[in-house]
């Protein structure tokens, strides 16, 4: 009997570990998928606070910026800040800042921060986290570059330096 409990208990040990390894390469193809799909700018329609659905491209041949956040983390609220002290660094560039809260808590919190109050920052939602999800973006705050041509120039997670983005659309960024 001990013997046949033995024989079971390695027979499901075996059976974890290849369901495990299954979904260790479902995870790695699904992100590598993702990273693939970064290369270039999607093509799509986000919200902004007044309801409106806007455009995420490029506008007059210039880089745009993507700044994915959420509201309750503590370094978005610094690299936010960041933006809003070093907003000249991206005049000329389209600035996307992306949350996947509601309206309330992603207006307040854009007030807070002060991004609301620079022309060249728009503030979007995708509440139901399309395109984060479509880019692969688990860790905030993400900051992806794209050149006026749509192509990625440089993705930073984490707290990033404001000047270093800048370098990057401005394409004086050199990998």
């Amino acid at each position: 009997m001990k013997k046949i409990g033995a024989v079971l208990a390695i027979a499901a040990m075996l059976g974890v570990v290849a369901w495990l390894g299954v979904q260790a390469r479902d995870i790695r193809n699904e992100r590598l998928e993702a990273a693939e799909r970064r290369l270039q700018l999607p093509e799509v329609y986000l919200v902004n606070l007044q309801g409106v659905l806007v455009p995420l491209r490029s506008v007059g041949g210039q880089s745009v910026v993507l700044v994915f956040f959420t509201t309750t983390c503590e370094y978005c609220r610094a690299e936010l800040h960041a933006f809003r002290e070093k907003a000249a660094l991206l005049k000329g560039h389209d600035v996307f800042f992306v949350a996947w809260e509601e309206r309330n808590a992603v207006g307040g919190f854009a007030r807070e921060t002060g991004i609301d109050a620079v022309p060249w920052f728009n503030v979007l939602r995708d509440t139901a986290s399309v395109l984060g999800e479509e880019l692969g973006i688990d860790v905030v705050p993400t900051t992806l570059v794209y050149g006026p041509d749509g192509r990625l120039r440089k993705a930073f997670e984490g707290l990033a330096a404001v000047g270093k983005i800048a370098e990057a659309a401005a394409g004086e960024d050199r990998p």
